[in-house]
């Protein structure tokens, strides 16, 4: 009895002790990757329409859906050219401008292949399409590994 009335008095300093530590006045800061960013917007819907055509882009029968995801991928891709990779920050102050041209001219290139993509679904060329998916899906690997921040473990 005696010790169910230690463990019992024990758990109730806890629960207060508890209560009445201070709430943190910051709150805890964000991983450097993957902060909450226009351009992170703009990558999601990027990967969001890029998923689904990956599964669906040898199928004709979906080619209409495929043109649907592909202008999505165009209009992200759009925007995301004039935004500034997050990286940037990382940057050598004096090598900042040429890495913001150098993010700008691989988008560029990306954009490009997106609407060679589109002129292969129009002409239902589905084969065509997967081959310049897949050159999209190294396009965008390379270019993560180039302008995005390293992933913190």
């Amino acid at each position: 009895m005696k010790t169910a009335f230690h463990v019992l008095a024990l758990l109730a300093a806890c629960v207060c002790l508890h209560a009445e530590s201070p709430a943190p006045s910051t709150p805890a800061p964000k991983a450097e990757h993957g902060q909450e960013t226009e351009l992170n917007d703009k990558m999601d819907e990027m990967r969001g329409a890029f998923k689904k055509l990956r599964s669906q882009i040898a199928n004709p029968d979906a080619n209409a859906s495929s043109l649907q995801l592909v202008a999505r991928l165009r209009t992200a891709t759009e925007a995301s050219i004039p935004l500034v990779p997050e990286k940037t920050q990382l940057i050598p102050e004096a090598d900042r401008e040429k890495f913001v041209a150098a993010y700008m001219a691989k988008m560029k290139d990306f954009l490009a292949e997106v609407q060679k993509l589109e002129i292969a679904l129009q002409a239902g060329k589905n084969d065509e399409a997967a081959t310049i998916l897949a050159r999209l899906g190294t396009m965008q690997k390379e270019g993560h590994r180039e302008f995005r921040p390293a992933k913190k473990d």
